[in-house]
């Protein structure tokens, strides 16, 4: 996943990034099939940052949103959002002339990221945009995000892929300091206002305003209905580029280990990875005392 930070300090990059057509642009110039077929041998699903199917709030909109392979329509969008302008080696132009190149940061704790990432390049090469991976310890990557010194990073998606309408949606609004896309505006939620900015966003706003909905709701109907309100609005307004998920990850095991299940949901929340599997219930056979 791609995450355009909008509170970047520098202030025409920042402006760049907050432009839903820029970021639904980047988005439409992905080759997702491309991808999951090189780097994930085709057993990935193409989807935006979002639920995963097992997921009851999962709907194919959501999943759908703005990932199609569509690079004239991107060109389009950025030409209309004024960046029509471009250098002698292609790349369009800020309005301070500056070339349009993107430097994403990663905590290099993945060799997939370094190959997504140069497709990625690729696609939005395209498009008149360059990319230029760039790595960092994850603890010199929080504060420089925190800092607004990261433009874009690369990350896993949504934590709770497998949410139900009871579980707290706060992921999907400026909540905390660590969120990679707004930083700045989840501060000044964490701290009640005393740090930070509040978003600057009307969308982002509306999420912040749809989760005390949420929480101030009185019935699983309202409940689900704020979820969706928020799925939508965060998926349709592109805060995280979503690429690939639903990965298949491998599992090595003892040939002796008995009631480990041939296959399961691999999610940190709410699964917690074998936790959901209860590994307490494993044993091994008769046949290990021999």
């Amino acid at each position: 996943m791609l995450i355009p930070n909008l509170n970047f300090r520098d202030e025409t990059w920042r402006k760049f990034m907050q432009d839903v057509r820029v970021r639904r642009a980047l988005s439409l110039a992905i080759d997702r099939r491309e991808i999951n077929m090189a780097v994930f041998f085709g057993l990935a699903k193409e989807s935006a940052d979002t639920m995963l199917p097992e997921s009851p709030l999962y709907k194919r909109e959501y999943a759908q949103a703005w990932t199609a392979h569509q690079p004239d329509l991107a060109n389009q969008m950025l030409d209309e959002a004024g960046y029509d302008k471009r250098d002698d080696d292609g790349f369009r132009l800020l309005p301070d002339g500056r070339p349009i190149k993107i430097v994403v940061e990663t905590a290099g704790e993945s060799t997939l990221e370094t190959d997504v990432l140069e497709l990625v390049n690729d696609h939005w090469s395209k498009i008149g945009v360059g990319l230029f991976p760039r790595t960092s310890q994850r603890d010199i990557f929080r504060s420089r995000v925190i800092g607004g010194e990261v433009m874009m990073a690369t990350w896993s998606g949504l934590d709770n892929g497998l949410a139900t309408a009871d579980m707290d949606p706060h992921e999907m609004a400026p909540t905390v300091s660590d969120q990679l896309q707004w930083p700045v505006w989840g501060m000044h939620y964490e701290s009640h206002g005393e740090k930070g900015e509040p978003p600057q966003l009307p969308e982002a706003a509306e999420l912040l305003r749809l989760l005390g909905v949420w929480r101030n709701s009185a019935s699983k109907e309202e409940r689900t209905e704020s979820w969706h309100k928020m799925l939508h609005l965060y998926t349709d307004q592109v805060y995280s580029i979503g690429i690939v998920n639903a990965t298949l990850q491998p599992l090595v095991r003892s040939a002796l280990l008995r009631n480990v299940p041939e296959q399961g949901l691999y999610s940190f929340d709410p699964t917690c990875y074998l936790g959901v599997y209860m590994p307490d219930t494993f044993w091994f056979g008769d046949e290990a005392q021999s």
